[in-house]
Parts: C-alpha cells; structure tokens; sequence
C-alpha cells in the first residue's frame, strides 16, 4: 500500500498560514524569506554571468581527461544550449572551451560529467 501521508503541514511552509491569517503574518512571512533567500538569490543572478573560476576551469580539464573529448563535446553542448556560448570548436582544447564558460554553467557541465558513471 505504501507509506501513510501525513496531513500536518511542516513548520514554516505556506500550509501553515490559514487563507484566512492575518496581513500582518503574512507580511512577517513574505520578510522573513525575503531576508533569508535575498542573498541567494543575488547569488545566483551573478553566477549567471561571472566567468568560471580557475579551479572550476581546472576540475573541468581533469574531468575532461577521464571522460573523454567526444563525452565532454556532448554534455557542453547540452550544458550551453539556449545561453550566448559558442560551441566547441572541431579541434578546441577542453580548457579553452571551459574558460568560456560562466559559474553557473561550469558547475552545470561539472555535475553532468560527474554524474553520469
């Protein structure tokens, strides 16, 4: 059968506040992620166009040396699909093509070739 759901919502989720619950709660509510998740956020924002550090740029050569040039070729290319990156080049050295990567897309192609066994 499966295991029993339960119905309480947990603490601090948005089923704990009733529809009917006063503005004021709900205001405390709405600061209090704001003042949790703002930097996060910001985070992530920038990450989306700083470039990739030196040590991302480095874990991706050596990533690349165990996986192979043709299977890290193929997860760059879904990693950078949709974004303003170029891709791989015929003859392009794994390094050159990761230094043009951003933060955020280098931990992307990072978790996918890790990932994968």
């Amino acid at each position: 059968m499966g295991r029993p759901v339960s119905r309480a919502p947990r603490p601090g989720t948005r089923a704990c506040t009733s529809p009917d619950a006063p503005p004021e709660s709900e205001a405390a509510r709405k600061e209090q992620n704001e003042r949790i998740y703002a930097p996060r956020r910001e985070r992530a924002e920038k990450a989306k166009t700083e470039p990739a550090t030196a040590a991302q740029v480095k874990y991706l050569t050596t990533l690349a040396e165990k996986v192979g040039k043709e299977r890290f070729d193929a997860e760059f290319a879904k990693v950078i699909k949709g974004s303003g990156i170029e891709p791989c080049a015929p003859r392009q050295r794994c390094a050159t093509a990761a230094k043009r990567l951003t933060k955020a897309k280098a931990r992307k192609l990072i978790t996918a070739l890790v990932g994968h066994p």
